[in-house]
């Protein structure tokens, strides 16, 4: 009996792990997308190839239009000036399709981490991360420090701070 439990409890394991994935590097995110990861963002400032490679990147995916996004994005790019915070890499990806609307905006804001526009079929990252479709969505690309690993809504900076403190221990 004993034998037959132990076995039941294996069968059990092995399955939660079936549903468990590894998460991919950044890089791999893009790895059906032609063009591969993005080289520059939106004002044309360089992602070094490194950014994709290393470590985990939290990344907020966000809207033009949207409020509470944009106190979010804020609150992130001025926790990023503290020197002990600045170490994690953070990317700000836009659902907006309009690279105008989102260039004004990032250069109007001064946002201090890398913004791209997401992507449409192999290139869209927020599909690869999460079914939800709400904005502010932050997320872990790659091996996520802290869970969840997408995390919905308007964050406050305690909580911002934390993460970013997280993704500083790499």
């Amino acid at each position: 009996m004993n034998c037959r439990r132990s076995r039941l409890l294996l069968a059990g394991i092995a399955l939660l792990a079936s549903f468990a994935h590894a998460a991919p590097n950044a890089e791999a995110l893009f790895a059906r997308c032609p063009g591969g990861p993005p080289a520059r963002d939106v004002l044309d400032r360089s992602i070094d190839a490194e950014f994709w490679r290393v470590g985990p990147v939290l990344t907020v995916f966000w809207s033009v239009d949207c409020a509470f996004c944009r106190r979010h994005n804020e609150r992130l790019s001025r926790l990023l000036q503290e020197p002990s915070l600045g170490l994690t890499r953070v990317l700000g990806v836009s659902i907006d399709g309009r690279l105008d609307a989102v260039r004004g905006a990032v250069q109007k804001r001064g946002y201090s981490f890398p913004v791209i526009v997401d992507g449409a079929g192999p290139c869209a990252l927020q599909p690869q991360l999460t079914d939800r479709k709400l904005v502010p969505m932050t997320c872990w690309l790659g091996p996520a420090p802290t869970q969840p690993r997408c995390v919905p809504g308007e964050m406050s900076e305690e909580d911002l701070r934390e993460l970013l403190r997280q993704g500083s221990r790499r």
